[in-house]
């Protein structure tokens, strides 16, 4: 964090990160209602999929078929 280039990095990394964050809490994931961090990190990562095909779908990606 020393550099100014650092700094911009960073910047521009917690916008992504808070805008997702944001995302994924305005659809529900508030509390882990499950036990175990197998659970857990299959909670997440249904959250993650979920996100990324909706911002491929606002951004108009080509799905491959």
């Amino acid at each position: 964090m020393g550099t100014q280039e650092a700094k911009q990095i960073y910047k521009e990394r917690a916008a992504s990160i808070k805008c997702t964050n944001a995302h994924l809490r305005n659809r529900g994931l508030q509390r882990l209602n499950v036990r175990g961090l197998t659970k857990a990190r299959a909670v997440l990562l249904w959250h993650a999929l979920a996100h990324n095909l909706k911002r491929m779908l606002a951004l108009d990606f080509p799905l491959a078929v």
